[in-house]
């Protein structure tokens, strides 16, 4: 718990930055959204873009905007959220992994002594802490413009969304941890796990592209977490079980990865 919390107070700035930013941009959408529904803009805004733009940005446009969470699947939930999603990956990955290696505070830690597994443990308690409280804020903040707009929000599909969000979070982040613990320079992890997750957004983006991509969202994590055919019913079960898989599979590897790393000072 020592360790928890110390590393909580080295990483509250970047973890209070992602969380309260992102809610106050879903606190003020969902609170501009009622006048924008009563002007028509928003199909007006669809019918002008055209459909390779669309798929970019995760926006289907059968899906009728009279709902802020029909309007956030294209505005948040898509291409943005992914992004996002890289950023806070590759953040946490660099400052829990690849510059405390690089740059040998973490043999402060072994020295205390801190066994490296409690090192490992430490910092994914850490990851789905922050994941948790991004998620968590957001979902609050629309709970909070639900009460305050009577925006008539589906609760229960708001938290399954922030559920698979949250989820997304923790395995980017446990995948940028194992692949940063590959290297000492904490320039080229940040290049390396950047250029993979890159592929990643490439891949989900052009599958939407033409039937015959179908095939790429196989290759894409964000694929596991579609908001549009949530919104329209689809059951979140089978992301939720994939996720937790990779999930196992990244922890497990980061342990085996760290434990057997050769750190210099």
């Amino acid at each position: 718990m020592v360790l928890i919390s110390a590393l909580f107070k080295q990483n509250r700035s970047w973890i209070l930055g992602y969380s309260l930013g992102t809610s106050l941009y879903l606190f003020f959408l969902a609170a501009v959204f009622p006048s924008i529904q009563e002007t028509g803009l928003i199909e007006g805004k669809l019918d002008s873009l055209p459909p390779e733009l669309l798929e970019v940005f995760k926006i289907d446009p059968n899906l009728a905007m009279d709902n802020v969470i029909n309007l956030l699947a294209g505005n948040y939930y898509g291409l943005i959220f992914y992004v996002l999603a890289i950023l806070f990956a590759l953040t946490f990955a660099s400052r829990l992994m690849a510059k405390p290696v690089d740059s040998g505070e973490v043999m402060l830690y072994l020295a205390a002594p801190i066994s490296r597994a409690g090192y490992v443990t430490a910092s994914m308690v850490l990851l789905v802490i922050a994941s948790g409280m991004l998620v968590g804020l957001n979902g609050l903040s629309l709970m909070l413009a639900n009460v305050l707009f009577n925006l008539q929000i589906d609760i229960g599909l708001l938290w399954t969304l922030q559920l698979n969000a949250g989820l997304i979070l923790v395995v980017l982040g446990a995948l940028a941890y194992v692949l940063a613990s590959l290297f000492d320079d904490s320039t080229r992890s940040y290049m390396v796990t950047g250029g993979i997750f890159a592929l990643f957004l490439m891949a989900n983006v052009f599958s939407g592209f033409s039937d015959q991509l179908d095939w790429l969202n196989a290759l894409s994590i964000f694929s596991l977490f579609d908001a549009n055919a949530q919104i329209q019913g689809e059951s979140a079960f089978r992301s939720f079980i994939w996720l937790g898989g990779l999930l196992i599979v990244a922890m497990l590897l980061s342990y085996g990865r760290f434990t057997r790393k050769d750190l210099t000072i």
